[in-house]
């Protein structure tokens, strides 16, 4: 068969280690291969505990997605999360010191380099930064865009990720360990985000909710902005061990339970109280019999106490009312029945449920168009995105056109991480990013000729 280009998504959760394997397509859409998914044992809210234990289950995952799509994969574009990130928002600028030439990429280059060169908090490093706005001499510039423009002062707000450095090291080792190559890191949330939101909700203003295993995810975009990110280890595994710690259930029995389409519910009060579940609990002994209107109210003060931690990040975000495509909910959290109407009655916004579908490529896809694949499908996407070094041949593959990526308004800047691969110029990424949005140094200097 003829080549193809190939990207590979990783996700290290808590429940499970989901590797996808994707073709990058027309336009910013990719077409899911296969995929491989085992249980983890070694992630803990999130964060990577047991090294070992982990490379294992990601050599296993790794291995299925192969077998299934014939592809040898060798090289990853990761996921990173756990209560140890977190996010900042920083004002930083300079004086030009000549304001009679245009903005150009050096001007915004310096710009970066201030932010590569934060003070970081100690066993701290820098996981991510993205500008929000960029100021020149304290307006915004047409578009958001500060090329090719004329000033004295060129300032930007940067949202900054940062997380613990024996944390990122955890997953790079796994992965090496493994025998793969780590291209990067992206946060978990914002790969959720690209799986699952529109352009016209980030820009109208929305609030994501990814609810995993080990951790709820929370991502915020106005004006098609990230603006606020949290992560905090409340999610489905607290909620499978208040079933188990609370009705005597073993763990298998609780996670069964709860993930029973049937008998869960995220509101109870619909429920009769004379309605009873029965389950198969430990083996040798009668089933146990439980109420269902006390299981899911249960449930629902689980979530009570997931979504009162959401509550207080979008208050303390600023961004409360600035909220006008309200809630997405994704994850396998997220697969709760009736949690869309929990929502909106608990927070006040509207609420809808997010599956990873809006660029996924063909119909074959829709197998994977389900909550629980939102952050693998989207570490994917973001691969596909973020540069052509994320993508490798294969010679099992068909041959698939790969069109130029389409202009965006936005800018993107990954900080490398310490691994083996040859990352792409700062210079050549943001070029890669925005495409001919921005003008060239040749256009601008033949402007500054005229």
């Amino acid at each position: 068969m003829n080549k193809g280009k190939i990207i590979v998504g990783l996700d290290i959760g808590t429940t499970k280690i989901c590797c996808i394997v994707a073709q990058k397509v027309e336009g910013k859409k990719i077409e899911i291969l296969g995929s491989g998914v085992v249980p983890s044992r070694g992630v803990q809210d999130g964060e990577v505990r047991n090294i070992r234990d982990t490379a294992e289950d990601i050599q296993a995952a790794c291995a299925k997605a192969s077998a299934k799509t014939g592809v040898e994969i060798k090289k990853v574009f990761v996921g990173i999360a756990g209560a140890h990130v977190r996010s900042s928002v920083y004002k930083l600028g300079f004086t030009r010191q000549n304001s009679s030439k245009l903005i150009d990429l050096e001007d915004v280059k310096l710009l970066e380099e201030q932010v590569r060169n934060l003070n970081n908090e100690p066993g701290e490093q820098i996981i991510s930064y993205q500008p929000q706005e960029f100021y020149v001499d304290q307006k915004v510039p047409i578009k958001n865009n500060p090329i090719g423009v004329m000033g004295n002062r060129l300032e930007a707000s940067w949202h900054v990720i940062t997380g613990n450095v024996s944390s990122t090291r955890s997953i790079e080792m796994s992965v090496e360990i493994a025998g793969l190559e780590l291209l990067d890191f992206d946060l978990e949330p914002l790969a959720s985000a690209s799986a699952v939101l529109t352009d016209e909700q980030m820009e109208e203003g929305v609030c994501l909710i990814d609810i995993g295993g080990g951790t709820t995810d929370i991502a915020i975009f106005t004006k098609g902005i990230i603006r606020h990110t949290a992560i905090f280890p409340y999610a489905g595994e607290y909620i499978t061990q208040m079933i188990q710690s609370k009705l005597k259930l073993r763990y298998e029995a609780a996670k069964k339970l709860k993930e029973s389409q049937h008998a869960t519910s995220a509101l109870y009060q619909h429920i009769p109280e004379n309605k009873i579940l029965t389950v198969n609990n430990l083996t040798g002994l009668p089933p146990v019999q439980i109420q269902q209107r006390y299981y899911c109210r249960l449930v629902n003060a689980c979530l009570e106490q997931i979504f009162n931690q959401v509550k207080n990040e979008i208050n303390s975000s600023y961004y409360k009312n600035k909220l006008n495509a309200g809630i997405v909910v994704t994850g396998g959290g997220a697969m709760i029945p009736n949690l869309k109407n929990f929502v909106e009655q608990f927070t006040g916004y509207h609420a809808q449920i997010g599956f990873p579908i809006s660029r996924l490529s063909n119909l074959q896809d829709k197998a994977y168009a389900q909550t629980i694949y939102s952050t693998s499908i989207g570490l994917a996407l973001l691969a596909a995105d973020n540069s052509e070094d994320y993508i490798y041949e294969t010679l099992e593959k068909k041959e698939a056109n790969v069109p130029q990526d389409k202009v965006e308004t936005s800018m993107r800047f990954e900080q490398p991480v310490e691994t083996k691969q040859k990352n792409l110029s700062w210079l050549d990424k943001i070029q890669n990013k925005i495409g001919n949005f921005l003008l060239d140094e040749s256009s601008l200097k033949e402007f500054e000729d005229k």
